[in-house]
Formats: structure tokens, sequence, C-alpha cells
């Protein structure tokens, strides 16, 4: 939604510029309608909302990147007037992490009801939501982080990175990554050209009568131009107007914003992604009775790849555009 993206562009130009230090617990620097938008006494971005009312003996919540404190009787002073309230204030806890307390502050503004003062329940159930989404996962293994980056490229590429992430059926654990009118690809990218990981839900009718194809890309490490799984991310925050649910689908991708130093892998596309129709990858044909879940090793014929006008037609549905050049 562009509101959301104005809501989070405003405050990501408030909190990015110079602090000032007053003593104060809070300087507010702008009204946002339902909140304000300011720093706490520690310089940390925050975001200050008036509430009708807070429950006896409140308690507020702390989590990987941020704080929600509540605030009995706080003292507001802006455009020329004070005076005293409750309030919730949810500031930021980690410098590192403050793109994503950008989108958090945005969503929780957003589900701000239209009265003159917020709810601290329904704020409250705001952060408890993003709290437990946004809890670190640990470090990813080698072949997690190379796939997130395949995904994520592929989303970075699009001319509407919006609507792809609308058919992005990874994060929900479908058979394919993506889902558009009809089609459906499967995303799997590799160091080793051509060798991938398949499971058998995935290669045999992963959308049932539907066209599929498994994306086949090659990538290698180049520490000056290859870009990290965060740095893509970064490109695709910067693009999409619904931050909140981008975020939210990237989460349920496996990336934790907590987690982002923990991406140290720099790729890069070393050729042209190639389409292979699901029906032309090799297969597991037979299995005992009970045996589930078969997950294998295959090695792609490259003469089975759709021809190059073809993976242009492809390329062009689900990005969106015809580079000519998608390395």
């Amino acid at each position: 939604m562009k509101t959301e993206r104005v809501c989070s562009e405003a405050l990501r130009r408030i909190w990015t510029g110079p602090g000032e230090n007053t003593g104060s617990d809070y300087v507010l620097g702008a009204h946002l309608g339902k909140a304000y938008a300011g720093r706490a006494i520690s310089g940390a971005a925050a975001l200050v909302v008036p509430v009708a009312a807070l429950p006896p003996r409140a308690v507020g919540r702390r989590t990987e990147g941020f704080e929600l404190i509540p605030h009995a009787s706080l003292r507001f002073a802006y455009g020329g007037r004070e005076w005293t309230a409750p309030a919730a204030a949810l500031t930021c806890a980690d410098p590192e992490l403050l793109d994503a307390f950008v989108v958090l502050a945005a969503d929780i503004h957003g589900r701000l009801p239209e009265e003159p003062n917020g709810d601290w329940e329904s704020i409250l159930a705001a952060v408890e939501e993003w709290q437990s989404l946004m809890a670190p996962r640990g470090r990813p293994d080698a072949d997690a982080e190379v796939g997130l980056w395949g995904e994520l490229w592929l989303l970075a590429s699009s001319a509407s990175p919006d609507r792809l992430i609308a058919g992005w059926r990874g994060p929900d654990g479908d058979a394919a990554d993506f889902v558009l009118d009809g089609r459906a690809a499967e995303v799997k990218t590799a160091r080793q050209r051509r060798r991938h990981h398949v499971s058998l839900a995935q290669v045999a009718d992963p959308v049932g009568t539907h066209e599929a194809w498994l994306v086949s890309i090659w990538v290698g490490i180049d520490p000056i131009r290859g870009l990290t799984v965060p740095a893509l991310i970064d490109e695709i925050m910067a693009r999409v107007d619904d931050p909140g649910t981008a975020l939210r689908r990237l989460i349920g991708a496996g990336y934790s914003p907590a987690d982002r130093l923990s991406y140290e892998g720099r790729f890069v596309v070393l050729a042209q992604p190639e389409w292979y129709p699901v029906v032309s990858v090799p297969r597991v044909r037979s299995a005992d009775p009970g045996v589930t879940q078969i997950r294998y090793v295959v090695t792609l014929d490259e003469t089975l790849a759709v021809p190059e006008a073809d993976a242009a037609t492809l390329w062009a549905h689900f990005v969106g555009r015809d580079d000519g050049d998608a390395t």
C-alpha cells in the first residue's frame, strides 16, 4: 500500500537525520497524525503514541531490535504547546535494525484508530506479532543461504516486486516458489551448474494441470561485485509499496532481520537462468509404500532447457520485463 510506503519514507528521513539531545525523555520531530516520531534521550529512534489509558501495571515488551515502553504520564512538547498524557513509546534498540524498525513502526502506525488516542492493547498485540516474527533464527546453512539468494535475486530483478511477492509461494512451503496467472516456477540456485537438490513434490505435478518450470540459476562468489542476501532485501524493500507485507514474506522464507550479519556470501549470477519444463526433470519413479518427502540430487540435461526465445517470454511473464540480459 502506497500509504505505508509514504509513512515508511517519512520515518526513515526523520530517523536517519541528526538527533538533538535536549535532556528530555523524548524529542518529538514530526506529528504523523496518530503518533509522533522522534528520538529517545539515548538517541534511539522512537515512535510515541498517545493512548487513552493504560491498564494497571502495564508491562512493555523487549526483543531483538526494538522495545515497547508504557508511560502512565508522559510530558509532550511539540508545535509550541505542552501537555501530559499516557503514552506508548516504541524505540529502536539496535541501530543495525533500523530498516526493519521503520517497517514495524509504519505497520503499527497504520493500525492505529482514527481517534485522537491509540489503544494500548492493540499496540501491544501488534508488537507481540512482530516480536514473534523477528526472533533470531541463527546462522543459515550454505545451501539455505544460496537458495534464498536465488529467490530474492528474482524478486529484486522484477519490474513490480509487489506483484511477484503476491505470487511468492515459497514462504508457505508450497511445491512451487512462484505462481502467477496459472504458471509456476520453482527456483533452484547452486554453485555447481545444473546440479540441484529437488523433492518429488516439486517435479511431480507441483501445480496440478497448470504449466510449471524449474528455473536453474548458476551462481559464484565475487567479493567485489557480489551481493549478499541483506543487500538484495534492501533493494526489494526500497521499491515495494507495501513494506509490511514484504517483510512478513521475507521472514516466512526463513530470513530474520536479527540475523542480518550472518549472511556473508556475496554471489553473482554466472549465466542466463535456464528454464526446464518440470516434466523433463529426472525423478524417482517408484518407492515403497509409506515413503514420503523424497528428496534427491539431479543433474539437468541442458538440451532439455527451453529455447532462448521461450526463456525470454517466461522471464517477462514472471519478472515483468525482458532485459535481454538477466545476468
